[in-house]
């Protein structure tokens, strides 16, 4: 049965980071998606496996069966989601109300996950009956699992879209059941493959019309979609309009004037710039209007490049070669990275899309600010765009601008706050211009072409009483300053999300105490409480400390992985593309963990044994880990390549403790697996829900580091 966990494994990462990027861009690209498809993933692969009857005696035949059926629905399952919006009736660009998006994400996860719940527990009792152990049968199973996250990063990087990518998961449940079937599979069997197995060939001969007409049910004017590392790429064109959108969220459309309004009202507070740097948003027109000034130099830098070539066949002549001028320097590179090798500027324009979500918050807090203040001249501004609402700020939106201004406050003393449907923020540690009139003359004597921005447009901006409004909001208001370890963006989005199903949430603020303006919580204090109590319950009943042991080891190493998920998407911004690699780091470190601890089990009266010194030196391991994190990402970027081998460590442990709970003083390996496995897979679904709904939004990324750290050591009281 060695094949078939190996086969389990692969498809299971492979078909659910295949899913996790779909669900991610069926609900705009937001990260915590990521973590609750995750969560609920778990939740159903626990639920299989627990809800199989020990009496049933399965066949090989009839696993080859279930691999099949999953696939078949794994397959559909992939439409499900590209139609979620359509079949919910929901409004584009708007999210759907939270009950609804969980019940899309349960439809769309946890089919497929209870399914190999139910497979792993038929292989797993066919394994354990030729005197294996359950550690044996873990760790091939996870074997597999990296193989299919190294395959879900490689085809993504060779430009295979995701659609493919699942194509290729149905294609390997196929193969196998179809070598298994017609070599010991029944007549019936036989048949049933072979319609299968056509039916895929002809989805697969119509796979690209297939795909676009997929995604075409949320962009009706669709011309090209692409998956790019960052995530997808869709553009439509209507009348002459282009609009992209990433990960279905409108980036920019080329008709209107956010441009010119952004670009010219921010240069207006510089006397005469010569050097600009301009941080994404060059091709929705940022730099032809930049074009319109006597600039000696005009870099670009746009981080996602497969974007640019897929845009630029459709941007306006105009755009098109704008960018092709030979002031304008174009840098595929990631804004940070750029920053810390660059030259000085007169003026940085940061033109990312708004943050609500890590990829995009990272280009709006107080470390990403303090590198822009390194790489400004003396009198240097820089600028950037928030959209907001005009005349109402909710409590959400407030926070989440209280949260940014104070994050530019730590890097530069002078800032102006211009209103409107989208708000420019404009900093400098020089004096900034505030006179109207000032400011309109200036205008009128540059005498630039322009539609909306206009001397008396100038003076509207500044002398209405929004302008007064929001400037006293910003200062006067208390909330949490942006940062990589604490993002804003998690709570205001988590905010958004259940405001729509308990309004009243949208007065409650979850933050801890952080810079001493903030009412204090005891959220860590009461979990820290539960988990003592229910350790110390278990420790007089031998079967449940087992239990608790084990779901123990799923929930402190899930809430670790989804902290470094989504330090990994702060810091580093290109999780849809690198989530596999993340999550088979993981894998590779369960592998090594379930194999080595293994080693350590001696046998006694027909049963195992492992010495109680093992557990221990692993808890103490996980907490060692994550107190070093806690301290390490306050400090600086760890990079993939940190990320990753903090993960193989987190994993190592992890599997460690579930391997030491099914081995330790255990006579049946067919009774563990029905109660451990269900309990580690849902001590990770707790994990991974708790991470990110509850502890990250609370606690932020280092905090919630140190509190695991905490919940680690507590956990030698039952070991």
């Amino acid at each position: 049965m060695k094949q078939h966990l190996l086969l389990l494994g692969f498809i299971s990462i492979l078909g659910q980071v295949v899913l996790l990027r779909e669900l991610s861009v069926a609900f705009y690209g937001v990260e915590l998606i990521y973590i609750l498809a995750l969560g609920f993933w778990l939740l159903g692969t626990a639920a299989g496996s627990l809800g199989v009857r020990r009496k049933i005696n399965p066949t090989r035949e009839s696993i080859s069966l279930l691999f099949l059926i999953w696939g078949i629905i794994f397959i559909f399952d992939i439409a499900f989601v590209r139609s979620i919006r359509v079949l919910f009736g929901g409004v584009p660009g708007a999210f759907l109300p939270f009950q609804a998006q969980l019940l899309a994400l349960s439809a769309a996860v946890l089919p497929v996950s209870l399914l190999l719940g139910v497979i792993f527990r038929w292989i797993a009792n066919l394994f354990l009956a030729g005197n294996k152990t359950l550690a044996a049968a873990y760790s091939i199973e996870c074997a597999g699992g990296i193989a299919g996250g190294i395959v879900s990063t490689l085809l993504l990087k060779a430009g295979v879209q995701n659609f493919f990518i699942a194509l290729i998961c149905g294609a390997a449940v196929f193969t196998f059941t179809g070598f298994y079937s017609f070599k010991t599979g029944s007549v019936k069997i036989k048949l049933i493959y072979l319609v299968v197995f056509i039916s895929f060939v002809l989805i697969c001969f119509n796979a690209s019309d297939i795909d676009t007409r997929l995604t075409r049910q949320n962009h009706k004017y669709l011309v090209e979609s692409e998956d790019t590392p960052y995530g997808r790429v869709s553009i439509t064109s209507f009348e002459g309009q282009i609009s992209v959108y990433e990960n279905d969220a409108l980036s920019f459309e080329t008709e209107g004037t956010a441009s010119e309004e952004f670009v010219h009202l921010s240069l207006l507070q510089h006397q005469s710039p010569e050097s600009i740097l301009v941080l994404g948003g060059g091709i929705e027109g940022i730099i032809c209007e930049l074009n319109k000034y006597k600039l000696k130099r005009t870099d670009y830098v746009e981080v996602n490049g497969r974007m640019i070539d897929a845009i630029k066949k459709f941007l306006p002549k105009e755009i098109n070669n704008s960018l092709s001028n030979s002031r304008v320097s174009i840098q595929i590179d990631d804004p940070r990275n750029f920053l810390n090798r660059c030259s000085r500027y007169d003026i940085i324009l940061i033109g990312m899309p708004e943050p609500s979500s890590g990829q995009h918050n990272r280009f709006y807090t107080k470390e990403f600010f303090s590198k822009c203040l390194s790489k400004l001249k003396p009198g240097g501004i820089i600028a950037f765009r928030l959209r907001s609402a005009e005349n109402l700020w909710t409590p959400q939106l407030t926070a989440r601008n209280i949260g940014i201004y104070r994050a530019l406050k730590f890097s530069f003393n002078n800032i102006v706050v211009l209103p409107g449907a989208t708000n420019i923020f404009i900093a400098s540690n020089s004096c900034l211009q505030k006179d109207a009139e000032t400011l309109a003359d200036r205008l009128r004597k540059r005498n630039l072409s322009t539609r909306l921005i206009t001397p008396e447009y100038v003076k509207y901006i500044y002398t209405n009483d929004r302008y007064f409004d929001i400037e006293r909001t910003l200062t006067v208001g208390s909330a949490p300053v942006n940062s990589d370890v604490k993002p804003v963006c998690y709570h205001y989005t988590m905010a958004i999300w259940l405001s729509k199903f308990f309004p009243g949430i949208t007065s409650h603020s979850f933050y801890s105490n952080e810079y001493g303006d903030e009412k204090y919580n005891s959220y860590p204090s009461v979990l820290l409480i539960l988990f003592a109590l229910l350790f110390i319950l278990s420790r007089k009943y031998l079967p449940f400390k087992r239990i608790m042991i084990a779901a123990a080891a799923g929930f402190l190493g899930m809430v670790y992985e989804t902290i470094l998920i989504l330090y990994y998407q702060v810091t580093c911004g290109i999780l849809f593309q690198d989530i596999g690699i993340l999550i088979t780091s993981f894998m590779t470190g369960m592998t090594l963990g379930s194999y080595s601890i293994a080693k350590f089990a001696v046998r006694v009266n027909g049963g195992y044994t492992i010495p109680g010194r093992v557990g221990i030196i692993l808890l103490l391991a996980l907490s060692l880990i994550n107190f070093i994190f806690s301290i390490i990402i306050i400090k600086e970027n760890v990079g993939l390549a940190g990320s990753s081998l903090l993960l193989v460590f987190t994993g190592f442990a992890t599997a460690g403790l579930f391997t030491y709970a099914s081995l330790n003083r255990v006579k049946s390996q067919r009774k563990a697996v029905s109660s451990l496995y269900p309990a580690d897979l849902a001590g990770s679904c707790a994990g991974t829900l708790g991470a990110s709904l509850f502890l990250i939004p609370v606690s932020g990324l280092a905090s919630t580091g140190l509190l695991l750290g905490i919940l680690s050591i507590l956990s030698l009281i039952f070991i």
